[in-house]
């Protein structure tokens, strides 16, 4: 096996990995509100984050894959997008 299709499959186990993740976590800050349960709570905020977090992480490395061999530009916004995405997650705790 080649190392680019290596890394085309880890990229697909880790997009999968966190599209079950990222569901489970979905439902469960969707649903427990519906039944009464708050979640306001610190526990949520993290399970919120790490959501968020294994977005950003599928996400950042399809649109790197994409930016690599691209202008300069389209790699300054890719930085300034993801460090704008980082800020809002830090800012959930606040």
């Amino acid at each position: 096996m080649k190392n680019t299709e290596k890394n085309v499959n880890i990229l697909h186990l880790m997009s999968f990995v966190a599209l079950v993740i990222v569901a489970i976590l979905v439902v469960v800050n969707k649903l427990l509100p519906i039944v009464g349960v708050n979640t306001s709570g610190p526990f949520f905020y993290a399970l919120e984050t790490i959501e968020k977090l294994f977005t950003l992480i599928v996400i950042g490395i399809s649109a790197y894959n994409f930016v690599a061999n691209k202008s300069k530009a389209l790699k300054i916004t890719y930085w300034v997008s993801v460090a704008v995405f980082i800020a809002g997650v830090v800012l959930i705790w606040f």
